[in-house]
């Protein structure tokens, strides 16, 4: 009996006991099943497959019918044409037509899983229709199955999912599968559904109504990830008190019964999964008094009721670390009119909340510096299910403190923007200062160095990351949140926006080929970018075709007739721009993105020949994603003017990859970085967004850009458990609004590390110019000759991941170098 079953720890009830107890419970109904499932009444019948399928290795014509013609797959699952496969859809939707309303009994769907990224479907819910309008929900065939076989398997498998416990009826029988929240594949080689008794066709309709898909989508995603963020936040606090050796055995005897009740009501509790759902932790009450057995925990420890301690500023926050012994002291290094970032790391060891009240004591302008903003960083989930404490709302002001809360159990951060622009330059000593209400103050002593320097109102490195700002809005940026969004960015160091091709491509031809061009869309992207660098348009070419042909206002690509169009809406623009300020140096055209391995560059030649030939200084902006670019088409690198190629790929496809872009740069073409990686909250401030630009220094290249700043992959940041893929936005941002992130503070700190070196390169030449050969000019030649390798050549800095460990001091490091020594060049 499963009663009988005796655990080894309390805590086995969110562990092995699952997989222990669906399998007994398959063997008891195993035994009990004994007969094969009735005739298969979906054989052969027709269906209709939303959305299209599109994983490429096994989409074909057949995948029209092949889901009901008996024949299944048994080789390696999602390259078989006998397989249809969607990647990245948010569901998938199987809708067989049984061709008159039959009794169903029940059904089966054919997958695989457990390699190369496919996971198992979260839910399949079977619905029924009579008339292929109203459906009902007739239950999820992932637990009708699991409850008879059991959980599923480990590593790769193919899994034929099936239940003979329905009792509906329906003409159309459909398929709703929901992958599990960060699954990208859905799968399946065969649907199957079971007549069953005649009696079916008059009972009472089994089933409440079905939500649409896109509502019932929602639910499951949230609540499904909610369920995995309670059974690992349940199983992590486990393991942190079973290696709590300090703590006596009976002490975490006791702790674990409490975490097993506290865990029992979070698993029993339902999260509200509407629009208003934030994935903050942590979610409800009973998730709050999940982490107060923590703090019981580290009372048991020892801890004192408040901890206050300085972590590496760009190291990740863990949920579940005990508070260190030792507090540290924050030090601060700046010239006037940067930024530049603290943290303090606060731990509450008690069994109720700590309203906190902050502020400084020491420096100039204490309590509430002007110069400091202070943000109370927000733990939220992300859709790979790792928690990340990368959010950073303002923290609340009343009168002299900022307001700050720390739940019982859960770490809380502190991020402090430091923005000094007029204090005198020199050391000056203090301490940031926590009060709890009732209680004892603690102290943090701070240290901020202030250096005879002012920083430039406009950075040299060129900064974007397809941001589309441009018409109504793209990816996540809309009308309402735009204004915030822009002015977020040029905060933070952007000044080569990009647009999308309608600011470009509205135009009409007249019959002897004079052009008249719509300039109002590009008028108001240029007016809010009014002092941008350069601007930034993808063309699209490719999407430019007329009967299969591609082709540009009527005329065919290749041909004289295109060359002249080309030509003339090329020439129009640049003079509309200059007319405006603007030189067309100023403007980069991505023709083509991302051309790779088979990529027909025909076009993408044809339209740079012709670009080139009208306006020769107008810039063609290529970002190449080749694995062995030497072996590309040698015309597309000369056809660019700029060329991007992908960080990542560069630090991981070796020492050749790199020298063939550096051989480009040495013949002529400007050299800039981009990279595109998600999701954007497990990417590392440090090591993926703050070193490009220091790569950027080492190469000679000219930008730095990420996909996408604007990309929340159509969910709000608050909600990632909805997200399409990614999300690559370093922000955080839903329709109204725009809040800070580590991920967007490090690419402001990183613009302006590279400005250090821009500086103390103008330093040394001003010094040699005037004759000055000294120790001070010398070590300032070295120290650019070398900060850039020994930043990133640190241990871990091309690990780009932020939970892999590594050395995130080193950039800082070598940015004090660079502060002293030009200020040692100034004297």
């Amino acid at each position: 009996m499963i009663d009988s079953v005796v655990f080894r720890s309390p805590l086995a009830l969110f562990g092995d006991a699952t997989r222990v107890t669906m399998c007994i419970a398959a063997l008891i109904a195993t035994a009990a099943a004994g007969e094969q499932p009735p005739e298969n009444i979906a054989l052969r019948k027709p269906y209709s497959l939303h959305p299209a399928p599109d994983y490429r290795h096994c989409t074909d014509p057949a995948d029209a019918t092949q889901l009901t013609d008996g024949q299944t797959t048994d080789a390696y699952f999602w390259t078989q044409p006998g397989t249809v496969g969607w990647q990245s859809a948010r569901y998938a939707i199987v809708t067989v037509d049984l061709k008159q309303t039959e009794p169903i009994s029940g059904a089966a769907f054919r997958t695989a899983a457990g390699r190369a990224g496919v996971q198992w479907p979260g839910a399949i819910r079977i619905l029924t229709s009579d008339d292929g309008k109203a459906y009902f929900d007739v239950g999820d065939l992932v637990r009708l199955d699991h409850e008879v076989h059991g959980p599923w398997p480990e590593g790769y498998a193919i899994r034929r999912l099936v239940t003979a416990k329905l009792r509906t009826r329906g003409r159309y029988v459909r398929f709703l599968v929901l992958p599990g929240p960060g699954s990208p594949f859905t799968f399946v080689d065969e649907v199957e559904v079971f007549r069953g008794p005649p009696e079916l066709l008059g009972a009472e309709r089994a089933g409440p109504p079905a939500d649409e898909p896109d509502v019932a989508f929602a639910r499951w995603r949230v609540q499904a990830a909610v369920k995995r963020r309670f059974r690992r936040d349940i199983a992590a606090i486990g393991r942190t008190i079973g290696e709590a050796d300090e703590v006596a055995a009976p002490a975490r005897g006791q702790l674990e019964r409490e975490l097993v009740e506290a865990g029992r009501a979070l698993l029993a509790s339902e999260v509200s999964a509407d629009s208003s759902f934030r994935a903050i932790l942590p979610f409800d009450e009973a998730h709050q008094r999940l982490y107060q057995v923590q703090a019981s925990l580290w009372r048991a420890q020892g801890q004192a009721d408040l901890v206050c301690w300085v972590p590496a500023v760009w190291d990740p926050l863990d949920p579940f670390s005990l508070p260190p012994r030792s507090a540290g002291s924050m030090a601060i290094d700046t010239m006037m009119g940067e930024y530049r970032a603290a943290a303090l790391n606060l731990a509450n060891s008690t069994d109720k909340p700590l309203a906190l009240r902050l502020s400084f004591e020491g420096l100039p302008g204490s309590p509430t510096p002007d110069y400091v903003t202070v943000h109370e960083v927000a733990w939220t989930d992300t859709s790979s299910g790792l928690p990340v404490a990368a959010a950073l709302p303002e923290a609340s002001r009343a009168g002299d403190d900022w307001r700050v809360t720390v739940l019982p159990g859960l770490p809380r951060q502190v991020w402090m923007t430091f923005h000094v622009a007029s204090l005198p330059a020199g050391t000056h000593r203090g301490a940031v200062v926590v009060r709890p209400a009732g209680g004892a103050a603690v102290r943090t002593p701070v240290l901020l160095r202030v250096y005879p320097l002012s920083f430039p109102e406009r950075t040299t490195l060129l900064l974007g990351g397809w941001s589309y700002t441009d018409g109504p809005g793209s990816y996540g940026i809309t009308p309402r949140n735009r204004e915030a969004f822009v002015q977020h960015l040029k905060q933070h160091g952007v000044n080569a926006p990009w647009a999308t091709s309608g600011v470009m491509m509205r135009h009409q031809f007249s019959d002897d080929a004079r052009v008249a061009l719509d300039t109002r869309q590009l008028d108001q992207w240029i007016a809010e970018w009014p002092q941008a660098a350069r601007y930034h348009v993808f063309l699209s070419i490719g999407s430019y075709s007329s009967a299969g042909k591609r082709t540009f206002a009527g005329a065919d690509i290749g041909t004289p007739e295109f060359d002249r169009r080309v030509g003339a809406w090329i020439s129009a623009w640049v003079r509309h721009l200059k007319g405006r300020g603007i030189a067309p140096a100023r403007l980069a055209l991505l023709l083509h993105d991302e051309p790779h391995e088979g990529t027909d560059v025909g076009p993408l030649l044809a339209w740079a020949k012709a670009i080139h030939t009208a306006e020769p200084d107008v810039l063609i902006w290529e970002d190449p994603t080749y694995r062995d670019p030497a072996g590309a088409p040698a015309a597309l690198f000369e056809a660019a003017d700029v060329l991007c190629p992908n960080r990542p790929m560069w630090l991981a496809q070796g020492r050749p990859f790199g020298e063939f872009y550096l051989d480009q740069r040495h013949r002529g073409r400007e050299l800039q970085f981009y990279s595109c990686s998600g999701p954007a909250r497990l990417l590392d401030p440090y090591s993926y967004y703050r070193l490009q630009a220091w790569q950027c220094w080492q190469t000679g290249a000219t930008g730095t850009f990420f996909w996408a700043l604007g990309d929340n992959s159509g969910a709000s940041s608050w909600n990632p458990y909805l997200a399409k893929a990614g999300p690559y936005t370093p922000l955080f941002l839903d329709d109204t609004t725009v809040t800070a992130g580590k991920q967007m503070e490090a690419i402001r700190e990183s613009v302006q590390d590279y400005e250090y070196l821009v500086m103390l390169h103008g330093a040394v030449e001003k010094a040699r110019a005037a004759g000055r050969a000294d120790a001070v000019v010398d070590e300032a030649e070295t120290l650019l000759e070398t900060a850039a390798e020994a930043v990133l050549g640190a241990e871990g800095a091309a690990r780009l991941w932020w939970r892999e460990p590594k050395d995130r001091t080193a950039a800082d490091k070598a940015r004090v170098q660079v502060l002293e020594s030009l200020t040692a060049l100034s004297q």
